[in-house]
C-alpha cells in the first residue's frame, strides 16, 4: 500500500515537473518573439525616418543680381530713387550702401531720398542682396544733385520807337527766356514813361528753356521825346528784368498835290481827275462828279510816293474827252 503511495506521488511529480519546464520554454519563446517584433519595428521606423530626410532636402540657389540700380541726376531738393532686382532661393535679404557704409534701415529693393541735397552730390549707391547660399552685390549708381538756377533774360535791354505820329501807335516785341533749370513765374509787369504800355505775362510760368512774348506799345498823345522802361518782376535770381523805352511823338504831316489845267477851247460842263501810281495807268478816277473849275487838289496822297495825273473833259451829254497829258507829282 505504501509503495503504491510512493509510486503515485513520484508520478505526480514527474508531471508537475515536465509541465513547468513546457511553461519556461513558452515563456521563452514568447519573449523571443516579442524582441524580434520590437527590432522590426525598430528597423522600419529607422527606414521611414531615413526616407522622410531624403525627401525634405533643398538645394539652395544663391542670389544673383539681374537689374542693376540706374545712376540718378536731380535738382538739390529733388526726389532720387534707387532700384535692384535679384533672383535666387527666397528669402532674399537687401542692404544699401552709400560710398560703402550701410544705409540703417535701407532693406528693401528700393531705396529712396526724398529730399536730396548738394552734399549727396557725388554720392555712390550699391545693393547686396543675400540669403542662405550667399550673398551678390550690385555696381555703383551715382546720385548727381545739381545746384538749383532761376534766370531770366531778354533779347534787348532797351526798345526804340522813333518818330511815331500823335494819335497812331507803334508795336515792338521782346522775348524772354527761362536760361535757368528750374521753372520761373513771372509776377509783375509794370511799364513807365507817358505813351508807353506792355502787359499780359504777370502770372505766368515758364520752364526751363520756355521763352514768353512781351509786347510794347507807343502811342504818343502830344509830341516831345519821351523816355520810359518796362521793368519784369519773377523769382528769378537776376529780377529784376528792366528794358528802357524811347520815343518821339510827332504832329502829322498832311501832304497834298494841287493840280490846274487850261480850260477846254469846246463847251464843257465839267473835268475828271485821274491818278495812278505807275506811269501811264492804269488811273482811278479821283471825281465822283465833274468838277467846273479848272482846279482839283488830291488830299489822298502819301509821303515817299511819286502820283501820275491825267484830265478829261466832259460834255453836256456826258461825252468824255480823251486823257491829256500825263503830269506827275513827288510827295516827300
Amino acid at each position: 500500500m505504501e509503495r503504491e503511495l510512493e509510486a503515485k506521488s513520484g508520478a505526480t511529480t514527474a508531471r508537475a515537473a515536465r509541465a513547468m519546464v513546457l511553461m519556461v520554454l513558452l515563456c521563452v519563446a514568447g519573449t523571443a518573439a516579442r524582441a524580434q517584433k520590437k527590432s522590426t519595428q525598430k528597423s522600419g521606423a529607422s527606414s521611414h525616418s531615413s526616407k522622410l530626410r531624403s525627401s525634405t532636402t533643398t538645394t539652395v540657389t544663391p542670389p544673383s543680381i539681374t537689374a542693376q540700380p540706374a545712376s540718378v541726376a536731380v535738382l538739390a531738393g529733388g526726389t532720387a530713387s534707387f532700384s535692384v532686382a535679384a533672383a535666387g532661393t527666397a528669402p532674399l535679404a537687401y542692404q544699401w550702401y552709400e560710398n560703402g557704409m550701410a544705409i540703417g534701415g535701407a532693406t528693401s529693393p528700393t531705396y529712396t531720398i526724398s529730399a536730396t541735397t548738394i552734399s549727396y552730390n557725388g554720392a555712390q549707391f550699391t545693393a547686396a542682396v543675400s540669403n542662405s547660399g550667399g550673398t551678390a552685390t550690385s555696381n555703383a549708381a551715382l546720385l548727381t544733385v545739381n545746384s538749383v538756377t532761376l534766370l531770366l533774360n531778354s533779347s534787348s535791354n532797351s526798345l526804340a520807337f522813333g518818330s511815331v505820329n500823335v494819335s497812331s501807335s507803334s508795336s515792338q516785341n521782346v522775348m524772354l527766356t527761362n536760361t535757368g533749370n528750374s521753372s520761373v513765374t513771372i509776377s509783375n509787369v509794370s511799364v513807365a514813361g507817358a505813351g508807353f504800355n506792355a502787359g499780359g505775362l504777370s502770372g505766368v510760368v515758364l520752364s526751363p528753356g520756355q521763352t514768353a512774348t512781351l509786347s510794347a506799345t507807343f502811342a504818343p498823345a502830344t509830341g516831345g521825346s519821351v523816355t520810359g522802361g518796362i521793368t519784369v518782376a519773377s523769382n528769378a535770381s537776376n529780377s529784376p528784368t528792366v528794358i528802357a523805352l524811347s520815343g518821339t511823338g510827332v504832329a502829322p504831316v498832311t501832304h497834298s498835290v494841287f493840280l490846274s489845267w487850261a480850260p477846254s477851247t469846246s463847251s464843257v460842263t465839267g473835268y475828271n481827275v485821274y491818278s495812278s501810281e505807275i506811269s501811264g495807268g492804269p488811273y482811278n478816277k479821283l471825281t465822283a462828279s465833274p468838277v467846273g473849275a479848272t482846279s482839283y487838289t488830291d488830299d489822298s496822297v502819301t509821303a515817299a510816293q511819286t502820283y501820275y495825273y491825267v484830265v478829261t473833259a466832259v460834255s453836256s451829254t456826258n461825252g468824255e474827252s480823251a486823257y491829256s497829258p500825263q503830269v506827275s507829282a513827288s510827295v516827300p
